[in-house]
């Protein structure tokens, strides 16, 4: 393709820009030698639970950062989803058994999610706790596997007993929270820099998998 005035060829790609050094154990590895362990966690609906309720949830996640002596960020994502494709299913789906009555809640349904799609956005969140340990060491572009295994065997005593922690307090809230895998990880990470491709394990590069 002709590059336009002023344009340069593109001689990196994402992977060379991004600060992941590798992706091993189910831990991420930076370029500058941080390990992070990367929880993902359910979640509930706030505004749906009684003032009592909330007050419970408010003390509890008080309680759970005043107990924590180790920095972690909490990560936040919100996509828009697409429900076209399910209002289209429901239109196609047949309910010849079916009361008169269930067939005319079926429609009502069917009316409120073509509602749905026109009036509002759909949204999707995901609540991720990433915990961080500084190893000091970078790591360069041509690190062996050796070298970063070190890295990931300095690391791992100190994350996992803090993921126990965390894992425990959010149970307090009733929340539950589990480890991301190396694919999940690499998953994501593919999906917050090509949010417009469909993701399939098979494409993504051999390092994060």
């Amino acid at each position: 393709m002709a590059l336009g005035p002023g344009q340069s060829p593109i001689t990196q790609g994402t992977q060379d820009i991004l600060e992941v050094a590798d992706i091993m154990n189910d831990l991420l590895i930076t370029r500058n030698g941080t390990v992070c362990l990367i929880l993902k966690t359910s979640s509930v609906n706030f505004d749906l639970l009684s003032e009592d309720e909330q007050d419970i949830k408010i003390a509890s996640f008080g309680s759970m950062v005043n107990s924590l002596d180790f920095p972690l960020q909490i990560l936040i994502e919100t996509k828009k989803i697409n429900i076209s494709k399910y209002a289209d299913f429901l239109d196609t789906m047949d309910t010849p058994d079916l009361s008169p009555g269930l067939k005319r809640q079926f429609t009502v349904y069917k009316q409120f999610i073509r509602n749905l799609i026109t009036n509002k956005e759909i949204l999707d969140k995901r609540f991720m706790i990433v915990i961080p340990y500084r190893t000091g060491t970078s790591v360069a572009p041509n690190a062996t596997i050796e070298q970063k295994q070190k890295l990931i065997e300095s690391a791992t005593g100190y994350l996992y007993p803090k993921k126990y922690h965390v894992i425990k307090m959010l149970k307090g809230m009733s929340l539950e929270a589990e480890q991301m895998s190396n694919s999940e990880i690499a998953k994501y990470l593919y999906s917050v820099y090509n949010p417009a491709d469909s993701i399939r394990l098979d494409d993504l590069p051999q390092i994060y998998v």
